[in-house]
């Protein structure tokens, strides 16, 4: 299933610049809360008029909690790149330009990890359009409005924590403002080419406007816009990390500038230096195990769904060894 470049990497914090497919039914069911520890896929009633679409499968502790990228939602856990596709093999991110063959495969990340421990993800607003559908909100939005929507969702299904947090390029802002507000809750992070409010120190005032124009925008294919520069604001005005274990995950695909619209990389803009820079920083922020031969594209857990599974379940097991 093709990927379109709309957001991509460089120049946004999208992973795919939309939902790789959606789920279709007829009425949608709730989720009741004393199925928090039964395997479950539905919306979950989260207060004020509002349902999250969200999925838990899996038993044990600590609790994974998947955070996807813009525009993208909890399908995304459960699909990886074609093991036999030969854009492996291509020097640069092919997927985020939209090729490669994408399938569903217990090898991913979602299926995977709930072999060894309980894990949830769930769809934030305006990511899936048809079938069982997060309430939707106005857009752009905030971080803080993704920050609260898990925190309800979380407290409605009962998953009790300290959880681990795996986030994907824009969900690590959403992880980042989640575990400053609620440091007590976090037990371990697994960073996946996550945004880092770092950036705003590493690029010109100018790329840095350009970035968040464009991740704010939104179309057809991408209807989720966030508000990045306001993001790092609230994250940078909220408590300090907690020390948890963490581990980094870097791309080393560069992305394919030759089959990026033209007028994405006209005047100041976010390059991938700047992107691979901001994500190592992070690591070094974090103090975290910092991967950076993943030889993947931004889409990690679609390139090399193992390297993702094997860094989740390092920290797993440094939670339950108390480390």
């Amino acid at each position: 299933m093709a990927r379109i470049l709309g957001v991509c990497v460089l120049t946004v914090v999208g992973s795919a610049c939309g939902p790789l497919s959606v789920r279709s039914g007829a009425e949608p069911t709730t989720v009741a809360p004393t199925t928090a520890r039964q395997d479950f896929a539905g919306l979950v009633d989260v207060g004020d008029g509002r349902r999250i679409w969200a999925t838990c499968k899996g038993q044990g502790s600590p609790t994974v909690v998947l955070l996807s990228g813009h525009g993208n939602g909890a399908e995304d856990w459960s699909l990886i790149l074609d093991p036999y596709d030969p854009v492996h093999r291509t020097p640069g991110d092919d997927v985020s330009a939209g090729l490669g063959k994408i399938v569903a495969s217990d090898d991913a990340v979602f299926p995977s990890v709930a072999r060894t421990t309980r894990v949830c993800t769930y769809d934030r607003p305006d990511v899936r359009f048809t079938g069982e559908v997060t309430t939707p909100r106005p857009q752009p939005h905030t971080v803080d409005l993704d920050v609260s929507d898990l925190h309800a969702l979380l407290t409605a299904i009962g998953e009790p924590g300290p959880y681990v947090l795996v986030s994907h390029s824009y969900g690590g802002l959403v992880s980042t403002l989640y575990a400053r507000t609620y440091p007590d809750s976090i037990a371990g992070l697994v960073m996946v080419d996550t945004v880092s409010e770092v950036m705003q120190d590493l690029v010109t005032p100018g790329a840095l406007d350009w970035w968040d124009e464009v991740n704010a925008a939104t179309n057809s294919v991408v209807r989720e816009g966030v508000m990045i520069k306001d993001a790092f604001a609230q994250i940078n005005a909220a408590g300090p990390m907690p020390e948890v274990p963490a581990i980094v995950l870097v791309a080393d695909k560069p992305f394919r500038e030759d089959l990026t619209p033209p007028e994405l990389l006209q005047g100041e803009h976010t390059t991938f230096a700047d992107w691979v820079a901001m994500v190592n920083v992070l690591g070094v922020n974090l103090g975290a195990k910092t991967i950076t031969e993943t030889n993947s594209g931004h889409n990690i857990y679609l390139y090399n769904p193992a390297l993702v599974v094997d860094s989740i379940d390092e920290i797993v097991d440094d939670v339950r060894a108390g480390g």
